[in-house]
């Protein structure tokens, strides 16, 4: 069975990976960057790895409590329904990221694709400038869920500034690109085109909702920002029909996000439309979960005859 899959089919070379299952960018390791995982673990077999996303200067982060649950394992276990985090894109900036880690990343035996988020155009542009000559990824994925510092909105809320964060980018990498785009905006597909348009060569889709949950017992939010990103299963169907409206609109390949927690959700997005998945929430709840989603996924592709992964993208049948 041929699981291999091209994230980049227009760039030069294309952007080859040996399954279409991932580590979603936040949730490799207990810190984001590894820390925890077995050094055996077979990284090599995943289509890729994300380390956590870089910004421009260093960030502490958002004031705790993080998460909601506490641990997404326990809850899931429990039966919460609702996983909520706000990390706050903590992390040591983007220069200590090109020269502290992208090394360490270089010696690994996996496909790195470095995540960043900016909050202007031009600070995209400056940011992406500093991954000029240093090795270690083979993509970079754009976060373009952090407000515009000059308006506040989100960039991918908007066709201009998903645009022009994009484009920023484009013009200081020759690497593939990928877009990771918010799930509430009115209309995907105007924001999945302008992507395209300035340069991405494949969309990730979705990053989380924002969300609120509140302690009844207490009166406050569960979390020490109040608003949250809803992540897990609760976001799996948001995310997966906007995979499929994303894929049926632009000519690149699609990442589907959101709730992967078995091979069989690896299939069914597949089905709608998605070249690959990233597992995220599914990380926090075992750090060995990608392992077996994938091994979950070749048994199901095994049990249905496929041959070839691609076989099954987009097949879904919907009305």
């Amino acid at each position: 069975m041929d699981l291999t899959i091209n994230l980049a089919p227009e760039h030069p070379g294309g952007l080859f990976l040996s399954n279409p299952v991932m580590i979603a960018s936040g949730t490799f390791g207990y810190d984001g960057y590894g820390r925890g995982l077995d050094p055996d673990a077979p990284l090599a077999s995943l289509g890729a790895v994300l380390p956590k996303t870089f910004t421009r200067h260093p960030r502490e982060g958002n004031p705790e409590p993080r998460w909601f649950p506490s641990s997404f394992r326990e809850g899931l276990a429990a039966g919460e329904t609702t996983l909520l985090n706000s990390i706050g894109l903590t992390n040591p900036g983007i220069e200590a990221a090109m020269s502290e880690l992208a090394p360490q990343w270089d010696s690994m035996d996996a496909s790195i694709v470095m995540s960043m988020s900016a909050e202007s155009a031009e600070q995209w542009e400056e940011m992406a400038s500093f991954t000029r000559g240093v090795s270690g990824f083979a993509a970079i994925e754009l976060n373009l869920s952090c407000p515009n510092v000059d308006d506040g909105a989100m960039f991918s809320h908007q066709p201009r500034l998903t645009q022009a964060a994009v484009a920023g980018v484009r013009r200081q990498t020759k690497l593939p690109l990928w877009a990771k785009l918010s799930p509430n905006v009115p209309d995907i597909t105007e924001i999945a085109h302008a992507a395209v348009e300035a340069g991405a060569n494949a969309l990730t889709i979705s990053n989380t909702i924002p969300a609120l949950h509140i302690d009844v017992d207490s009166g406050r939010a569960v979390l020490g920002t109040g608003y949250g990103g809803l992540s897990g299963p609760a976001l799996r169907p948001v995310a997966m029909a906007l995979v499929h409206k994303a894929a049926q609109s632009v000519d690149v390949p699609v990442i589907g996000v959101g709730g992967v927690m078995t091979g069989r959700h690896a299939a069914e997005f597949l089905m709608a439309g998605a070249t690959a998945v990233q597992v995220g929430s599914a990380n926090l709840t075992n750090l060995n979960a990608s392992f077996r989603i994938l091994a979950e996924l070749e048994a199901l592709l095994n049990e249905w005859e496929v041959s070839d992964v691609s076989e099954i993208v987009g097949k879904a049948e919907l009305p």
